[in-house]
């Protein structure tokens, strides 16, 4: 039986593939501004062989149906910008939840709400899923608006659902639904 191939995302200015290991360098230096880590679950700095190793386990949760995680580049460049991702992928329920992250030279762009825009039609056209969550770290305002952005609706908070640093968190959640998604590209294919 073949592998299954790893899916290409291509949009107005981005490209997202899978990652290799020539990714780890960049992405360590993404993940270790403090700025980017403020909001992420990991507390301290992550290594070039953490990293690395990172990549590799990613290939083998995708190759068994478990996630699908992409690297965000500049369609013209090819500079890395982040990560966007699928996880995990409950066919029991066709859910998953989203997540991402993005170098700080590119924020307030629109960067990742395009690529959210594009995992989200990923999501329902070819995975064939019926909802996908995703959360922020309460303060992360700018991750809630990419959300709903994007289409998806706020759904309630986990109240100090998450310990960093000593402190705890709140998580606000929010989803969209397939027949959501559908009603919205809907709608701006009429406009």
């Amino acid at each position: 039986m073949p592998k299954p191939e790893f899916p290409v995302i291509t949009t107005q200015r981005l490209i997202m593939r899978e990652l290799n290991k020539s990714d780890a360098e960049p992405l360590v230096a993404i993940l270790n501004d403090e700025e980017v880590r403020r909001w992420l679950f990991s507390e301290t700095p992550v290594t070039l062989r953490q990293e690395r190793g990172y990549i590799k386990s990613m290939r083998k949760q995708f190759l068994k149906g478990r996630l699908v995680n992409w690297i965000i580049c500049d369609k013209i460049t090819g500079t890395s910008m982040g990560c966007i991702g699928l996880q995990p992928i409950n066919r029991a329920h066709n859910s998953a939840g989203a997540g991402f992250f993005l170098s700080r030279d590119f924020w307030g762009k629109g960067y990742i709400t395009e690529a959210l825009e594009a995992v989200l039609g990923y999501a329902f056209e070819t995975l064939d899923l019926n909802r996908v969550t995703a959360g922020h770290f309460a303060g992360n305002d700018a991750s809630g608006r990419v959300q709903q952005k994007c289409g998806m609706q706020y759904e309630g908070t986990h109240r100090k659902a998450f310990r960093k640093n000593g402190e705890y968190s709140d998580e606000l959640m929010y989803a969209i639904i397939r027949d959501d998604w559908l009603a919205r590209r809907s709608n701006a294919e009429q406009s």
